[in-house]
C-alpha cells in the first residue's frame, strides 16, 4: 500500500488546527538554531555521569526505539541513562511516591504533567523563551505552569482515539467496512459480526475516562470548556445517552465487563481480546497500532469514528518533563531536548505510529512506511475533532482526576450500583469540587 505523507493531508488538518488554536509557526526556534549541541565543557562534565529516565510504553516499538535512541545519546554525551520502565497503571502512583521520598528521576515520560509542576525544571532556563515555538501551540498547554507561565515540559506525541475492526470477521459476516457511521450503526454492525463469527463479545473499549470523553463529544457533551467552567450540566441528557450507549453493552456482556469491574480503579486495555479475535470492534487509539501490526494474525483496519452531533475523536498525548532534584539538571534537560528533537521524534513517529508535536515535522510531513491508510484515518479524525474537545486542557492540574472519576463511575454503572444518569450527576458534582481547588 502506498505510504502517505502527513504533509499531503495537512490541508485537511489545518481546519482543526486553526479552529483549536493550534497554529504552527512558520519558523521554529529549532530551525533557527539547527539543533542545540553540547559544549565541550558540558561533554567533559557529563562524561560518566548517570541520569534516570522514568518511562512507560504503549508498544514494544516505543521501547525498542527508546533503547536505540538512548544508546545514541550515551555515545554523543559520554553519559549513562538508566531506563526505568514502569507500567502505565502505576505510573503516577509510583512517581508521586518517589518524589515525596526525595527519589525523583531525572526525566520522565508522563500522561498527567499537571501533577508535577512544582517538581519540574523550568526549560526556558536552558533553552530560552522561544523553545516553546518548536511545538504545535495548543500542545504545550499542559506543560506550561499555570502560575509562572513557564514551559516545564514538552509535548512528546499527540494521540487520537478511534475504532479498530477485524476486517476478516466483517467480511465473513457480509458487513461492509465502514467509511462513515454513527453509534447505532456501529453497535448493529458489531452485533451482526459477533453473531456470524461466534465471538465472545461484539465490542471492547479501553477502560478510560479519556476514551469515554470521545463518545461524549460525539453526542455533543463536554465536561470543561475553554474558560475552565463546568459545562457538563448543560449537556446532561446527551452525556447520559452517550454513557448509557457504552455501559449497556457491558451490562449485557456484549463487551468484556470483567475487564472493567475486575481491575479496580486502574486503566486496562482489551488489546489482547482483540488480538485473540474475541471481539470484532476495539475502541482505542493510534498508540496501539504498532502492537496490532506486530501481533494480529488477521486483517484489521482503523476506521473512522462514529458521528452523532459531532465527528472526530478526542485529543490526547504524552509529555516529557525533567525534575529540579536532578544532580545534573543541564544533562537531564538536554536528554529531554534530544528525545524531542526533529530526528528522534521523526524516527519514533515512523516506527511507533505517533502523530508529531513539532512544527517542523508537521510542516515537512511524516511518511509512514507501513499502515499509512490507518494513519490517514487518524489524521482526518484529528481534523474533524471539535474545538470544544480542547476545553479540558485549560485545567491541567485536574484533568486526570476528572477522567478517572468518569471511568470509576462507569464501572459502578456496569456493576449495577448506579444508573447512567446518576453517574453523570455525580460527575457534575465532582467536576465542581475539582475546579474549586484551582487558584483563580
Amino acid at each position: 500500500m502506498k505510504s502517505i505523507s502527513l504533509r499531503k493531508i495537512i490541508a485537511i488538518a489545518s481546519t482543526f488546527v486553526l479552529t483549536a488554536g493550534l497554529v504552527a509557526t512558520a519558523q521554529s526556534s529549532a530551525q533557527a538554531d539547527a539543533g542545540l549541541q553540547p559544549t565541550a565543557n558540558q561533554l567533559a562534565d557529563w562524561k560518566g555521569k548517570e541520569i534516570t529516565y522514568y518511562f512507560y510504553n504503549d508498544s514494544q516499538a516505543e521501547l525498542d526505539t527508546t533503547k536505540s535512541q538512548i544508546a545514541a545519546f550515551e555515545k554523543l554525551t559520554g553519559a549513562k541513562v538508566k531506563l526505568d520502565v514502569i507500567p502505565f497503571t502505576s505510573l503516577d502512583q509510583q512517581l508521586q511516591a518517589r518524589i515525596a521520598a526525595g527519589n525523583a528521576p531525572d526525566v520522565a515520560r508522563l500522561n498527567n504533567p499537571g501533577f508535577y509542576y512544582n517538581s519540574a525544571l523550568n526549560l526556558e532556563t536552558f533553552f530560552g523563551k522561544k523553545y516553546v515555538n518548536d511545538f504545535v501551540k495548543g500542545s504545550t498547554y499542559q506543560v506550561t505552569d499555570p502560575s509562572t507561565k513557564k514551559l516545564v515540559g514538552v509535548p512528546y506525541d499527540l494521540s487520537m482515539n478511534g475504532p479498530f475492526i477485524n476486517v476478516d470477521q466483517f467480511k465473513k459476516a457480509g458487513v461492509p467496512v465502514p467509511t462513515s457511521w454513527n453509534w447505532t450503526d456501529l453497535i448493529a454492525a458489531a452485533k451482526k459480526v459477533q453473531a456470524a463469527n461466534g465471538t465472545e463479545y461484539a465490542f471492547a473499549m479501553d477502560k478510560s475516562g479519556h476514551r469515554m470523553s470521545t463518545v461524549m463529544s460525539q453526542f455533543g457533551a463536554y465536561m470543561v470548556d475553554r474558560a475552565g467552567r463546568n459545562v457538563l450540566s448543560s449537556s446532561r441528557f446527551r452525556a447520559t445517552k452517550a454513557l448509557k450507549t457504552i455501559t449497556d453493552l457491558y451490562k449485557a456482556d456484549q463487551a468484556p465487563r470483567d475487564l472493567w469491574i475486575g481491575t479496580g480503579t486502574k486503566y486496562s486495555s482489551p488489546v489482547s481480546i482483540f488480538v485473540a479475535q474475541q471481539t470484532p470492534v476495539f475502541f482505542s487509539g493510534n498508540w496501539n497500532l504498532a502492537t496490532l501490526a506486530r501481533d494480529a494474525k488477521f486483517n484489521f483496519q482503523v476506521v473512522p469514528n462514529p458521528k452523532e452531533l459531532n465527528g472526530g475523536g478526542w485529543p490526547g498525548g504524552k509529555f516529557l518533563m525533567a525534575f529540579k532534584t536532578s544532580k545534573t539538571p543541564d544533562l537531564a534537560a538536554y536528554f529531554l531536548y534530544y528525545l524531542a528533537d526533529a530526528n528522534q521524534m521523526e524516527e519514533m513517529c515512523k516506527k511507533a505510529f505517533w502523530i508529531p508535536t513539532r512544527n517542523d515535522l508537521v510542516s515537512k510531513g511524516i511518511t509512514y512506511p507501513t499502515r499509512s491508510a490507518d494513519m490517514e484515518i487518524y489524521l482526518k479524525d484529528t481534523a474533524a475533532t471539535p474545538a470544544a474537545a480542547y476545553g479540558i486542557q485549560t485545567v491541567p492540574t485536574v484533568i486526570a482526576p476528572i477522567y478517572n472519576k468518569l471511568r470509576d463511575l462507569m464501572t459502578e454503572v456496569m456493576a449495577g450500583k448506579i444508573t447512567a444518569q446518576q453517574a453523570i450527576d455525580q460527575q457534575i458534582a465532582f467536576i465542581n469540587t475539582q475546579l474549586a481547588t484551582i487558584k483563580k
